[in-house]
């Protein structure tokens, strides 16, 4: 057997200490080009803009404050935080501020703190990252390509979007819209005419309503895949979605309500409705008196369909199921507390795949109001209050 020797070089003191402050020295660069801190601070009066055009990804605050001042305070980090070019210039009324990479590969976080006077003008765009506001009364405006918006103690007016994100409006007296392409959508406590949208996530409304001086406060939502939830709408809601349910606790003056894969319920309603889902089950109580406009039109392509109305309210009722599927004609059935005269009408034409449908009219009063019910493969519920 051979037995090799190995040489282990030491190096001198001296070479040694040298190269290990080199080391520190590198280390300390690097932690530099890793993460900048850059801060300004701008004279400002209330009622000034503040316009933000940022290319490179963070997170956004900006907070009203009673100073007169905007200060910022900005945070950069990451891999290609030297390649991060930040302007800064204040024109007339107005203060500007942009990012951008000086390369396309670059990489690197820009994080920023603002402050603004409590009245200030909001512009702002961003490529990425959360944007949270709070405090601040003005026009505010702009979108992110991909973050959350957080949104409390606002005023004003409010036209906020986001391609990949939630959107969260609390406690905010304002006008205007907020609109999302990939997340749910919750306002509560807000006191204006404020429309929220959604193509990919659920959207609630709780407790919004006028501030007394509009003539109407139509809550209007629109969602391309998820539930909506309505507490209150006193001067009408008008909602629609693509996949889920619609739930809407208490609403004045009408309802329209559609989605192509859910259930509609409307616990209180004082006013007329027209609603249909092409997948799930429509259940609506109507509430106050009999005077008025109070005329209902419920469609349900496959599930049962309950409305209960106001004692004494004048109708002229229609309500068909159509069996389908090889059901049996007696496999759905009408309930009503309103004398109905039910037939079978059968269907000779067999490509329509159903033996016929159950049908049934009636009249209340004067009939004054129409009340349509139609439904497949389920049952229809007609009940009176009181």
């Amino acid at each position: 057997m051979t037995v090799t020797d190995r040489t282990v070089a030491v190096l001198p003191m001296k070479t040694y200490t040298s190269c290990l402050l080199s080391a520190i020295a590198l280390l300390l660069w690097v932690g530099v080009a890793q993460a900048q801190d850059r801060h300004r601070s701008f004279d400002a009066s209330p009622g000034e803009r503040l316009v933000l055009d940022l290319e490179t990804g963070g997170e956004i605050v900006i907070r009203g404050w009673d100073q007169d001042r905007v200060d910022v305070a900005v945070d950069i980090s990451g891999r290609s935080a030297d390649d991060v070019v930040l302007d800064f210039n204040r024109g007339t009324r107005v203060i500007e501020i942009s990012s951008a990479f000086r390369s396309r590969r670059s990489r690197a976080r820009v994080d920023m703190l603002v402050h603004v006077p409590y009245q200030f003008d909001l512009d702002l765009a961003t490529t990425g990252g959360d944007l949270v506001i709070s405090g601040v009364t003005g026009s505010i405006e702009g979108s992110s390509m991909g973050g959350d918006l957080l949104l409390s103690e606002l005023g004003g007016q409010v036209n906020l979007s986001t391609m990949g994100g939630d959107i969260e409006l609390t406690r905010s007296k304002v006008d205007g819209s907020v609109h999302t392409m990939g997340g749910d959508v919750s306002i509560s406590d807000v006191t204006g005419i404020i429309s929220g949208t959604t193509m990919g996530g659920d959207v609630t409304y709780e407790n919004v309503r006028a501030d007394g001086s509009r003539s109407q406060d139509v809550v209007e939502v629109s969602s391309m895949g998820g539930d909506v939830v309505v507490d209150e709408a006193l001067y009408g809601a008008d909602v629609h979605t693509m996949g889920g349910d619609i739930d809407i606790n208490r609403a004045a003056r009408f309802v329209k309500a559609s989605t192509m894969g859910g259930d509609i319920e409307v616990a209180e309603l004082d006013g007329w409705i027209e609603a249909n889902t092409m997948g799930g089950d429509i259940v609506v109580n109507m509430v106050g008196g009999t005077a008025g406009d109070r005329h209902v039109n419920l469609e349900s392509m496959r599930g049962t369909v309950e409305l209960q109305v106001p004692e004494g309210l004048s109708m002229d009722i229609e309500i068909r199921i159509r069996i389908a599927g090889g059901a049996d004609l007696d496999a759905f059935e009408i309930i009503s507390d309103v004398e109905l005269a039910v037939e079978v009408e059968n269907n000779p034409n067999r490509r329509w795949r159903s033996k016929g449908e159950v049908v049934a009219r009636g009249r209340v009063g004067s009939g004054a109001n129409k009340v349509v019910i139609h439904t497949v493969n389920g049952n229809v519920i007609l009940k009176q209050d009181g």
